[in-house]
């Protein structure tokens, strides 16, 4: 709704409407706009003409000098200047006014494709939104919020009832290792009107890799075998050792006695 209300220098209180004519544009053909609407009561009765389809007065009945213009079902088309203008029985006087058309977008769609022509990009990810007007913005963040639309292609069409939709084209390059991406939409005031989440081939990448930690278990285990083969070869060598030594010390066959102390008699003998 488009307000108008008018008012007198001066009280007066049997004040009657005898025009009011709205027109949409500041501009026409030899200096005239055609008006919208338009109240004719210089002829009693008085008369309403709607000469455009969507637009009549708020009240009729023009209570507390209102003539205000109601616009139905808005449209990205009906946005511009428009002009009111009041005639009385005691003058008469104008005012122009603008009306701004927004629309909000429709949530956002997203998909993702691998790309197998291009030899430096592995998938590209595209987020569409659309329904929304004056023209926004598509934006992309990481889990980390880092902000990477300046390496998204945004490409803006209109349709037929004037409503914009955005699709935005994310490359992510080959050795990227970020689990997923999220495109929000900004209407051209900068406020957040929807966000969707993308998650990439690389979900997960951030934790370890499973064809690591495959590797490095047997690994492990091997290394462990071998600690234990060598300990066990230790072990072996030094019994081995402990026997050898046990061969080397000599063994009499029999109980060793040492001999008799000489006798009396040996001794004669031997002096």
């Amino acid at each position: 709704m488009l307000m108008c209300v008018f008012d007198t220098t001066q009280n007066i209180p049997d004040l009657k409407i005898t025009l009011v004519v709205w027109r949409k544009g500041t501009r026409g053909i030899k200096g005239i706009v055609p008006p919208v609407v338009v109240y004719d009561a210089r002829n009693d009765p008085g008369e309403l003409k709607i000469l455009q389809e969507g637009y009549t007065f708020a009240d009729t009945n023009f209570n507390n000098r209102n003539v205000s213009l109601l616009i139905s079902n808005t449209k990205v088309e009906e946005e511009g200047e428009y002009s009111c203008e009041v005639t009385t029985d005691s003058g008469s006087g104008s005012a122009t006014t603008r009306l701004k058309v927004t629309a909000r977008y429709n949530y956002p769609t997203a998909d993702k494709t691998l790309e197998k022509g291009r030899s430096n990009v592995d998938q590209t990810l595209v987020c569409n939104a659309s329904g929304g007007y004056p023209e926004g913005q598509l934006r992309w963040f990481d889990n980390y919020k880092t902000d990477w639309t300046k390496s998204a292609k945004l490409t803006v069409t209109e349709d037929e009832n004037g409503l914009f939709m955005l699709s935005s084209e994310l490359p992510l390059l080959k050795g990227s290792t970020l689990p997923e991406y999220t495109c929000v939409v900004y209407n051209a005031s900068g406020g957040k009107e929807g966000s969707i989440s993308i998650p990439t081939e690389h979900t997960g990448a951030s934790k370890a890799n499973p064809a690591t930690s495959t590797i490095i278990a047997p690994v492990v285990v091997i290394g462990s075998l071998i600690v234990g083969l060598l300990l066990a070869v230790i072990i072996c060598k030094k019994r081995s050792q402990q026997r050898t030594r046990d061969d080397i010390t000599p063994t009499a066959p029999y109980p060793y006695e040492p001999p008799p102390a000489y006798s009396v008699e040996t001794r004669d003998n031997i002096a």
